[in-house]
């Protein structure tokens, strides 16, 4: 389970650390509202620092188990607000549903395992 909780950890921390750089340099802002249908400055001054933030969580989680769970479940909740935007018809978009769904059930998986523990 130590294992598992580590890959997750990782894989979280890599992406939720590049994302909110991403969008504050606008590299990504053209997914997000496509995906979305929010405004880039909600994704600034929003999504960045929460992803941001929840990252950080499950970082310091890897030593804190409460904040790795509530880090995790930050982000379990910023990939399902994500799928539930790709679910308007004009926004389907396979390659975000399946990014965000891989996000949300690793940061379930994250979550379980820690709080487990």
């Amino acid at each position: 389970m130590t294992a598992l909780m580590w890959i997750c950890s990782v894989l979280l921390i890599a992406e939720f650390v590049m994302a909110p750089i991403n969008l504050w340099t606008g590299r990504t802002m053209p997914n997000f509202t496509r995906f979305t249908g929010l405004s880039p400055q909600i994704a600034t001054a929003v999504f960045a620092p929460v992803k941001l933030l929840a990252a950080l969580l499950v970082a310091i989680g890897l030593a804190v188990h409460p904040l790795g769970v509530a880090g995790a479940l930050v982000l379990a909740a910023v990939c399902a607000v994500y799928l539930i935007r790709l679910a308007a018809p004009s926004r389907r978009d396979p390659a975000g549903v399946a990014a965000f769904g891989l996000g949300l059930i690793l940061a379930v998986v994250r979550a379980v395992v820690q709080a487990g523990r």
